[in-house]
């Protein structure tokens, strides 16, 4: 698994990883442009097939999330509000400050 060999650099294997993928990427690419020029139509489909993909991953992260405050709702656990309390006195008690940024 882990061998020695002083003659083998240490970024040898993901730099040849790197150099593949982009050279996968960049021949998708090439072929993409040369099935566009063949079919120019093909532009408008891809366009549906993305604007489709995209409504259908939306539409199913919104069912879960209706299917998620559903389940909230049904819940008796989630129903009763949270307190909390904090020990403010004592030799043990340290002060500490929660900042919270919003953007």
């Amino acid at each position: 698994m882990f061998e020695r060999n002083p003659n083998k650099d240490i970024f040898d294997e993901g730099y040849k990883s790197l150099q593949k993928g982009i050279l996968l990427f960049g021949g998708s690419l090439v072929v993409l442009a040369i099935l566009i020029f063949l079919f120019p139509a093909l532009i408008g489909y891809m366009f549906a097939a993305f604007i489709l993909f995209a409504g259908a991953a939306v539409l199913t992260v919104g069912w879960k999330v209706w299917q998620f405050k559903k389940h909230l709702a049904s819940s008796e656990e989630w129903s009763i509000p949270v307190t909390a309390s904090f020990k403010t006195e004592g030799p043990n008690y340290k002060r500490r400050r929660i900042f919270v940024v919003m953007k």
